[in-house]
């Protein structure tokens, strides 16, 4: 009974002192969360994904960045979404103010960090107002093309043939988390 007794005890301290003692990773491993750098513009892409046009003349077009990196990268924060003319021009009434939930949206709240996996996509939501049936006004103005640009980033992409018709301010949604498949 006493050597097991012993025999417990020098388990324990040699168990103790294993447990301090600190092991040696192999260089670039880390254990816990991981810092993930901000996306840098040369490594997005952008692309138009579908969209959705309710009654009244209400319109969510959904847009993607894929990161074209080797590794993970992180966006946080709203595009700069423009529309312009077919010369190139920006429109009056043509950058879209940040909301933090558009007209027709489920997805409420403050901009989040979102990491994008080598080759997946994150996504934003630009809501406009075409006038819809029963529209009374003046023509709105057409779109061609938009200018977006990534959060955090000073890369520009434009997209020809978006075709938006807006009669009132165009809002656009923080980056989100794509929830297709992309």
């Amino acid at each position: 009974m006493r050597q097991s007794t012993i025999l417990i005890m020098l388990l324990l301290a040699a168990s103790a002192a294993a447990a301090q003692s600190v092991i040696p990773l192999a260089p670039g491993f880390h254990i816990g969360p991981q810092e993930v750098a901000p996306c840098r513009g040369a490594d997005l892409s952008v692309r138009h994904v579908d969209d959705n046009a309710a009654m009244g003349g209400q319109n969510l077009s959904t847009y993607a960045f894929r990161n074209n990196a080797a590794s993970p990268c992180s966006l946080k924060g709203y595009p700069r979404f423009e529309l312009l003319n077919k010369t190139g021009k920006l429109m009056p009434r043509g950058v879209a103010v940040n909301s933090r939930q558009l007209p027709g949206d489920e997805t409420a709240g403050p901009p989040e960090s979102i990491t994008v996996a080598s080759g997946k996509e994150a996504v934003f939501i630009v809501y406009y107002n075409s006038g819809g049936a029963g529209y009374m006004g003046k023509p709105c103005p057409t779109a061609r093309k938009v200018r977006i640009t990534a959060p955090e980033t000073t890369r520009t992409f434009i997209l020809n043939d978006q075709m938006i018709t807006s009669c009132a301010k165009v809002q656009v949604s923080a980056i989100r988390k794509s929830t297709g498949v992309d």
